[in-house]
């Protein structure tokens, strides 16, 4: 019986999966052929008894799940450069940065926070809603969960997030048949719905939702 702690993540033509120890990314190269990078993975939470206590851990393994994200995505666009170079007749680059890496990291993480927290607050301030007001708290929360859902349609008008995506319901597919003790071979994945119960994105809509709640009734 596979261990049912996965996750996983849509990349740039491929499917990233990850367990309690161990992150396995598959691309599709431009001939077809899958190209599958799978790595050795232990939490911090794991290593570190401080941050492995309640409410650390959960901060610790969000910021964890921002860098593989970023790491396999970065992976996966350097292997559609790849392709590109050699349909070009170009020296593919395989050089990697992982300072570049780090600091994207942290960039996304800061903007999440501006962009979904912050900025929300200043256009409820803006609106000339009082700050202590209820009004002023459900302002906010819709005003943000106007915003994700505008972000991600938005994203779906470009074809390239078009296609990452599809492979986002590639991804859930994929982790049903795994669930389900199956080869990961496409025959298997297919006869699966693309909705899982524990996607990312519906988890944080959800949190959006429960935000709008939650502030409605305490100071923001």
């Amino acid at each position: 019986m596979p261990d049912l702690n996965v996750g996983g993540q849509a990349v740039i033509e491929g499917v990233m999966m990850r367990s309690k120890d161990r992150v396995a990314t598959a691309v599709r190269r431009a001939s077809g052929e899958i190209e599958i990078k799978s790595d050795d993975f232990i939490s911090l939470t794991k290593r570190n008894k401080f941050l492995g206590l309640p409410i650390v851990r959960g901060a610790v393994s969000l910021f964890e799940m921002l860098v593989i994200g970023i790491k396999t995505l970065n992976y996966s666009a350097s292997v559609a450069a790849e392709d590109i170079d050699k349909a070009e007749g170009k020296e593919p680059n395989k050089k990697t940065n992982n300072f570049m890496m780090a600091v994207s990291a942290v960039v996304a993480f800061a903007l999440g926070i501006g962009i979904f927290f912050f900025l929300p607050l200043l256009f409820s301030q803006l609106a000339g809603v009082k700050k202590e007001a209820l009004w002023f708290n459900l302002i906010a929360g819709v005003i943000r969960a106007a915003m994700f859902l505008a972000y991600v349609w938005a994203l779906s008008k470009f074809a390239e997030f078009r296609r990452v995506f599809e492979y986002h319901g590639a991804e859930h597919k994929s982790i049903f048949a795994y669930e389900s003790g199956e080869d990961l071979v496409a025959e298997n994945a297919v006869k699966y719905t693309r909705l899982h119960p524990r996607c990312g994105t519906s988890f944080i809509l959800i949190v959006v939702l429960l935000a709008i709640l939650t502030y409605s009734i305490s100071d923001t």
